[in-house]
């Protein structure tokens, strides 16, 4: 290690670090939990809007791709394998990418959840430029950042974008889609309420890495007070792999509902909570996309789990539910502390707060609505 950065001060000895001279960004991006992604969006907006003049590429793959595919902020989308599996073959796939595409990056930049000592000698053996964000290695860096406790999550991503001369006021994230995307989500919805109802999207199923599930005889509870009370359809989303599970608790309510799990990619999700009148979602990664397009959000939070980091805290238009701080987590814990009377009384709140309206949905999709896509250059 100490030899490559020996060899790299003389190779580069007289590299500018100035953020004003920086034109050419490069971020790489290769945690790929839906969260991490969605918070580093903010990111992008804050350089775009401070400094439009930069030229910002961002290298990632796999679900990289698609969360950032119509982003509306990034300059360049470019898919180079992921360094954590295969360093050599990363390295090697982002020199070709930059070399063919005529971009020479003045600087290279990694988020908050991006500290692996891989991810960083992609940015020092496939890059130009010098290095800065979090990292294991501070001494592969020369602008290092530490995580700050006292920041969320996207205020911690947001430094990057100060390394460089960035200002702007930039808080929460945004996921783009296309105008395809909104067709196909409108179409998904038209069969869910033929008539015309408000709609509540629910999320019914986690990752199952983490236990942020909810009882199934409290979800079953809530949808039938939103079809039987309130008068609203309801939707579910989730992968192809929750489809069968969905339709359990589904059915389990009477065969509520109407379930597209496994039916949209990521920016058809994104389209399809933007056109949603009310989510109701757990601690997931698409809780953090209902968050990017603005619907208003019934979020159920683990009480073992710090807020600040992950949460959609201080935005009006999200009823955050958890139960009191603790440090254990119970066998069989599945929320426990939430009460379906909670998320009725959280729900009634938004629906007076933020009525039904086409002109909110409107409003929301027109914001998502991106003629970009990287893919297709």
């Amino acid at each position: 290690m100490n030899l490559l950065l020996a060899v790299e001060g003389v190779i580069r000895r007289n590299t500018d670090r100035s953020p004003d001279r920086v034109k050419h960004l490069l971020v790489l991006e290769y945690r790929l939990p839906l969260g991490c992604l969605v918070h580093m969006t903010p990111v992008f907006e804050m350089l775009k809007r401070s400094r439009p003049e930069i030229n910002l590429t961002v290298a990632t793959c796999g679900l990289g791709l698609k969360v950032f595919r119509h982003s509306r902020f990034i300059d360049r989308l470019i898919d180079a394998p992921d360094p954590t599996t295969d360093l050599s073959a990363a390295v090697r796939g982002l020199r070709r990418q930059l070399r063919s595409h005529a971009i020479r990056p003045d600087c290279v930049l990694t988020g908050a959840t991006d500290q692996r000592t891989r991810i960083a000698l992609m940015g020092m053996l496939g890059s130009t430029g010098w290095r800065g964000g979090y990292t294991l290695r501070p001494s592969l860096y020369h602008q290092p950042l530490e995580y700050d406790d006292g920041l969320s999550l996207i205020g911690n991503n947001l430094r990057l974008a100060k390394l460089v001369g960035c200002d702007a006021e930039v808080k929460e994230p945004t996921v783009f889609f296309s105008s395809a995307d909104a067709e196909a989500a409108e179409m998904m919805l038209r069969t869910a309420k033929p008539d015309g109802r408000p709609v509540v999207t629910m999320v019914t199923q986690t990752s199952g890495g983490q236990r942020t599930g909810w009882h199934t005889e409290r979800f079953v509870e809530l949808i039938r007070h939103v079809a039987l009370e309130l008068g609203f359809a309801v939707v579910f989303v989730g992968t192809a792999a929750d489809a069968v599970a969905i339709d359990m608790i589904r059915m389990a309510a009477g065969g509520i509902g109407t379930s597209i799990a496994g039916r949209t990619s990521v920016s058809e999700l994104a389209a399809v909570l933007a056109l949603s009148d009310f989510v109701v979602a757990p601690d997931t990664g698409t809780m953090h996309v209902g968050r990017a397009v603005g619907v208003p959000m019934v979020v159920l939070g683990p009480s073992w789990h710090k807020p600040l980091q992950w949460m959609p805290l201080g935005v009006k238009s999200v009823r955050l539910l958890r139960g009191e701080d603790r440090t254990d987590i119970p066998e069989g814990y599945r929320l426990d502390e939430i009460r379906t009377q909670d998320v009725i009384a959280a729900l009634g709140e938004l629906v007076e707060a933020y009525p039904p309206s086409a002109r909110a949905r409107k409003a929301r999709e027109l914001a998502g609505l991106s003629e970009t896509d990287h893919l297709q250059l």
